[in-house]
């Protein structure tokens, strides 16, 4: 067995970027898809395209001759008619048997920042974390060598919350939901994707098993959107940062009736939940430090 792997969700935000990364080190990238467009990106970014997620046979064919199968077809919130049960952790089993049925024998898979306090704290309490753990007890009991990241926001080009606020800052006003004192840990998405084939290519039994995929610095979502304002106009992009505080009872009854911002009610708790953590771990697994979060945001802004 080679060094290739397969990649669920391959023409995603994140999963263009590690097609792009892992096919530009000489790997061998199957891209698991479900569009005539999801297969131009993945062709794109250096990858065989497949298409594959809706027949176990298929999918399992796919599979043959990986050394990992990276799983980040997922989803943030039920639209169109997915459900957290069908995807997040029916997709998560179906990966795992054709994994098995392929003989390949280690999978790298996406959970969320927050799932280690569901039932602890009222906003990772919800559908969405809920789905997140049942996916995460699927691929740590498996008979599979599994591997866990848990991201905090992937900052990149491409990237959705990042274009949406740079959208917003254009237009002159950003909603902000209730004081903006809640913290994130946004990481860079070049970081998370060579995470990514770090643990592809750790030996046969290495710990730990989970990792909290974020950055190395911890702020506020008001220093953050400061700073993303920073970003942008340091490249010549309009960002006026003016903000009008949205009182948190009305963000969640938007979210609730179609969307604030974009976000449903699950979506908008990730951006409350105020979840942080410890790089350490990462930094160790990747051997280096991570990119600082301004240089991160200077790419992000620039145009796709």
């Amino acid at each position: 067995m080679g060094d290739g792997i397969a990649v669920t969700g391959a023409s995603g935000f994140v999963g263009r970027h590690l097609v792009r990364l892992a096919s530009s080190g000489g790997r061998d990238v199957v891209g698991l898809v479900r569009s005539a467009s999801g297969e131009e990106a993945v062709a794109r970014a250096g990858g065989r395209p497949v298409r594959g997620l809706e027949r176990d046979e298929t999918l399992a064919r796919a599979l043959e001759g990986s050394r990992a199968v990276v799983h980040l077809a997922q989803i943030g919130a039920e639209r169109g008619g997915e459900s957290y049960e069908a995807v997040n952790i029916g997709l998560t089993g179906r990966v795992l048997e054709a994994a098995r049925r392929a003989g390949v024998p280690r999978v790298v898979a996406f959970s969320g920042l927050g799932v280690a306090r569901y039932g602890m704290s009222r906003r990772c309490t919800n559908r969405y974390f809920l789905s997140k753990l049942a996916a995460e007890a699927l691929l740590l009991r498996s008979d599979l060598e599994a591997i866990v990241f848990r991201p905090s926001y992937l900052v990149g080009q491409g990237n959705g919350l990042v274009a949406a606020l740079l959208d917003a800052m254009g237009r002159g006003q950003v909603e902000r939901p209730g004081d903006g004192a809640y913290r994130l840990q946004p990481i860079a998405v070049s970081d998370a994707v060579a995470a990514v084939l770090a643990a592809v290519d750790r030996p046969p039994g290495a710990f730990p098993l989970v990792f909290d995929l974020v950055g190395p610095e911890a702020l506020s979502y008001t220093v953050f959107l400061e700073r993303l304002a920073s970003a942008a106009r340091a490249i010549g992009r309009p960002a006026e940062l003016r903000v009008r505080e949205v009182p948190l009872g009305e963000a969640e009854r938007l979210a609730r009736e179609g969307g604030f911002q974009g976000m449903g009610p699950d979506e908008l708790d990730c951006l409350l939940c105020d979840e942080v953590s410890d790089a350490s771990p990462l930094v160790a697994l990747l051997g280096r430090a991570l990119v600082p979060l301004d240089e991160a945001l200077t790419f992000a802004v620039r145009p796709a």
